[in-house]
């Protein structure tokens, strides 16, 4: 199995965003300098109850002395955002893995469209951070209920009033949302256009963009969802240690089916986006559907949250 490194992190600050939202600032307990990292990139935590939870940088990327974290307190959600509410402390040392970057910038691009839904708006800080100094073109739209509920609101003012975004407020009415197709535009080469936020937020998004070459739409979700899409078909996987085959209907995912023979796989975004559930494999070929291996890795490994077969069965070294 892979190793994983980790790296100790120390809450240094802790600021109040909104009524549920909560910024934090990392620093190494050590006062070293911390692992180097590119806009859109996130960290995986390792809870003190045992959860791995995925959170977006939203520093600049910079700085490499702080990490900045925003949080989104969730009261009927699966309990991490509770937990960190509760565990992440002034002064308090946390464990995560190095940053992963599965929503990263095009270093290429002629001009960036940044669209970010509710707390989606945590990677787009970090864009817009680095593309404001590498001086690229960029635009930024940030959907949110109220002025109250947007977090990192002066920040969000500030590139208003410079006219480097636009700030769309709903009050929570589906009546006044955004026309998203009127935010993306038509495509154009050099153009790429990133969107972050909740599900049905990404699925306007992909509506307004289903006409734009693949390679020049971005997309991030923050909230889990099922890794199942229309035309997916049934594989076997076998295990490498005991020889046991494992059946993967159409309509189940690859974690669902290992977990309901036994294997406790270790997950956290379950979206393909933060790499925690990578297992390698020895046979077949799988059918990636993550953002967050490297080609090389890819190689070797898969990630079970979202990844399928596109061979009738796949070998895991487990």
């Amino acid at each position: 199995m892979l190793s994983r490194p980790e790296i100790l992190l120390q809450v240094a600050e802790i600021r109040t965003l909104t009524a549920r939202v909560s910024a934090y600032r990392l620093v190494s307990p050590h006062g070293e300098r911390l692992p180097a990292w590119q806009a859109g990139a996130h960290l995986n935590f390792r809870l003190p109850s045992g959860r791995a939870r995925c959170y977006s940088l939203c520093g600049d990327p910079a700085n490499k002395n702080e990490y900045w974290i925003a949080v989104q307190r969730e009261e009927h959600g699966e309990g991490g955002s509770i937990e960190v509410a509760k565990a992440f402390e002034r002064g308090v040392v946390v464990r995560a893995d190095p940053p992963r970057n599965g929503f990263p910038l095009v270093e290429n691009g002629r001009h960036h469209i940044l669209i970010a839904g509710g707390i989606g708006i945590t990677p787009v800080i970090a864009m817009i951070h680095y593309l404001k100094r590498s001086k690229t073109s960029y635009f930024a739209h940030v959907c949110a209920r109220s002025l109250k509920e947007t977090a990192f609101r002066e920040f969000i003012l500030e590139e208003v009033k410079a006219g480097r975004a636009a700030l769309h407020l709903d009050g929570n009415d589906p009546a006044k949302r955004p026309d998203m197709a009127a935010l993306v535009g038509e495509a154009a080469d050099g153009v790429h256009a990133y969107a972050c936020g909740p599900v049905g937020f990404l699925k306007a998004f992909a509506k307004a963009t289903e006409n734009w070459p693949r390679e020049q739409v971005h997309v991030e979700s923050f909230a889990p969802e099922a890794m199942i899409v229309e035309g997916d078909t049934s594989f076997q996987v076998t295990i490498a240690s005991s020889g046991a085959v494992i059946d993967v209907p159409a309509g189940t995912t690859l974690l669902a089916a290992l977990k309901a023979a036994g294997h406790d796989i270790a997950t956290s975004c379950r979206q393909g986006i933060c790499g925690s559930c990578m297992v390698p494999y020895l046979d077949g070929e799988p059918d990636h559907r993550d953002q967050a291996l490297t080609d090389d890795e890819r190689r070797e490994f898969l990630t079970v949250c979202c990844s399928r077969a596109r061979s009738a069965s796949l070998t895991l070294d487990l």
